[in-house]
């Protein structure tokens, strides 16, 4: 395996830690024709947002004796260590900005960092496993910085600015090549690469490419996601990509999906950015969330007495994913059998005139089954028919011919409403795997060395095709418990180190009919009708279902392998195609009777 997954198992720790290379200034900010003295510096910036979204770091740079008054507040929140110099020997910035938000005017003086070197690194001790290195006037010397790190093996970090994409841009790119992680902003991307749509990254690596106004870029190997910003009033943008930087290293260690970690990111540069310098970074309320979609909203109350009913059910257990059309306990096959089919698992229903035109029925063996099941049967047969053939070498090598044949019923047809994505998912997964030098049986192994084997696992999932593609981690998360509730136990149960919750449309229409989330009045409408909806529509519901359901695990104190099988369970009695049993339903006592609602109907590869 090549060592990035490794080094991402590794990351996600029970105390996420971060140690930021390059430090602190004294600075000068004219905002709004007034001069306002600052504590600034990139590491500086950096560093606090990790802090206040909930990661440790230890900041590398030169540290001035005495403390200045502007810089002490900065210092109490960080382990600032580095070589002791008088304040005087700082660097020192004086920034003003124009009306249209671009620099005006940018005086420098780079005091004593310059004198940093790799060779400090020997006496900090352990590292901790992620390293951010900021870009210093020398390009040379961040590249040196992040190629030792890497050496050391930390997970490392590092981004750009317009000086140093123009003057040095080799060694910029050697730079963002050697980096686990880099980021920088879509003119400094036009400079290096010819574009901010061009910008490449190495299986196993991510790339942020920040838009300003516009959002972010995120970039997982060949996969890409455009996220917007809110809107923001610009007091000061000094920092604002630092913030990102932060903000995102820190919610990655503490195990976020990568755009998810790159949306907190975008909602505190937005927030830090309407104050002076990093004083928003500064206040002791955690990092912002980003805004709530107005299209949903969660019903806590509903939620809470969802809560208490199911923790006081002894039937809400979870599931031990076994039975006919599983893998029997033992199979030494199961392991690549379940990576491969678990990504298949989405999109089983027709679309007919605009509207749901009804769930997926195949007859495999000479049962008739539905959806999910038709898809595990299939698998099953494919691994009787050819063992091998659901290892990533195997998988990498599907076509659109060759899958349709596997997964066809008894009749010689293939039902998959979507079946050209399920064969390119499948050699997505089969080349990512075979391009990172992993397997299913040696990602569990890394996964199980961490201290968070489950967020381990999720985190180098994200490198994956056919996972990595869907924030909320339906799929992974699937998977994930799937290995830990699995007879083998392949996944280490750890304390604290849960699923996040597993939404798929199921789930989704449960949350809905239990009144656990309502839809604003417009999309109401759209839901009972049953009609085609789009992308925002649809992630407003989705994302209203998850944090629905973090808040059922939170609540019930069950585990969310519990909680998942009987929501995932209410399709029997609360089902899409026909009337709800509600006499027999346990959650009836908790329930809105919403059973006019019904899930998003959106075409996606994620459930």
């Amino acid at each position: 395996m090549s060592a990035a997954l490794p080094r991402w198992a590794a990351a996600v720790g029970l105390e996420p830690s971060l140690l930021v290379v390059g430090g602190a200034s004294l600075d000068v900010l004219h905002v709004r024709g007034r001069p306002t003295p600052s504590a600034g510096g990139a590491g500086l910036y950096t560093g606090l947002a990790a802090v206040r979204a909930g990661a440790g770091v230890t900041m590398l740079a030169p540290r001035p004796e005495p403390m200045p008054d502007t810089l002490a507040p900065a210092a109490r929140r960080l382990r600032w260590v580095g070589p002791a110099v008088p304040p005087e020997e700082l660097p020192r910035f004086e920034i003003a900005y124009a009306p249209d938000g671009s620099v005006a005017r940018f005086e420098s003086a780079m005091g004593a960092e310059p004198g940093l070197r790799p060779s400090l690194l020997d006496g900090l001790g352990p590292l901790p496993p992620l390293a951010f290195c900021v870009p210093f006037l020398d390009a040379a010397l961040q590249l040196a910085f992040v190629e030792d790190l890497g050496r050391r093996g930390c997970l490392t970090a590092a981004n750009t600015y317009s000086c140093a994409a123009r003057e040095h841009p080799e060694t910029v790119r050697r730079t963002a090549a050697a980096a686990d992680v880099f980021f920088c902003n879509a003119a400094e991307a036009a400079l290096l690469f010819g574009s901010a749509d061009d910008v490449p990254c190495r299986p196993g690596a991510l790339v942020f490419v920040t838009r300003g106004a516009d959002g972010a870029t995120v970039v997982q190997g060949r996969h890409r996601t455009d996220l917007p910003a809110p809107a923001a009033d610009a007091l000061d943008p000094t920092g604002a990509g630092d913030t990102f930087c932060g903000t995102t290293l820190a919610r990655l260690l503490a195990g976020a999906h990568p755009v998810e970690a790159a949306r907190a990111g975008i909602a505190a540069a937005s927030e830090m950015v309407g104050a002076v310098g990093p004083a928003r970074l500064l206040e002791p309320a955690a990092s912002p969330a980003p805004d709530p979609d107005a299209l949903a909203r969660v019903d806590d109350a509903r939620v809470a007495a969802l809560a208490s009913l199911i923790g006081g059910l002894d039937e809400a257990v979870p599931f031990d994913f076994t039975g006919p059309v599983l893998p029997d306990d033992g199979d030494p096959a199961a392991l690549d059998w379940f990576f491969a089919a678990t990504l298949q698992q989405y999109g089983f229903w027709s679309r007919a005139d605009g509207h749901h035109g009804g769930p997926t029925y195949a007859t495999i063996g000479g049962r008739r089954l539905k959806g999910s099941d038709y898809l595990w049967a299939a698998y099953l047969r494919w691994r009787h028919d050819d063992p091998g053939g659901l290892s990533p070498e195997s998988q990498a090598e599907a076509t659109p011919a060759s899958y349709t044949a596997r997964l066809a019923d008894d009749g010689g047809t293939t039902p998959l409403p979507a079946l050209e994505s399920h064969a390119s998912l499948a050699a997505d997964y089969g080349r990512t795997m075979t391009a990172l030098g992993t397997s299913p049986a040696a990602m569990v192994h890394a996964a199980n060395r961490s201290e968070r084997p489950l967020a381990a696992l999720l985190s180098m999932l994200d490198h994956v095709g056919g996972y990595r593609e869907d924030p909320l981690r339906k799929k992974s998360a699937l998977l994930a418990i799937i290995l830990r509730q699995r007879p083998e136990r392949w996944l280490r149960d750890v304390p604290g180190d849960d699923a996040p919750p597993i939404v798929d449309y199921h789930v989704q229409r449960t949350c809905l009919r239990t009144g656990a989330v309502v839809p604003a009045p417009a999309l109401e409408e759209a839901l009972v009708e049953r009609r085609v909806v789009g992308a925002a529509e649809e992630a407003a519901v989705r994302r209203s279902a998850y944090r629905a359901v973090t808040r059922l695990v939170e609540i019930s104190g069950k585990p969310m392998g519990a909680v998942d099988w009987f929501l995932f369970q209410m399709r029997h009695r609360c089902p899409e195609m026909s009337d709800p049993d509600c006499a027999a339903c346990p959650a009836a006592p908790a329930c809105a009777r919403r059973v006019d609602l019904f899930q998003p109907v959106y075409r996606t590869t994620a459930y």
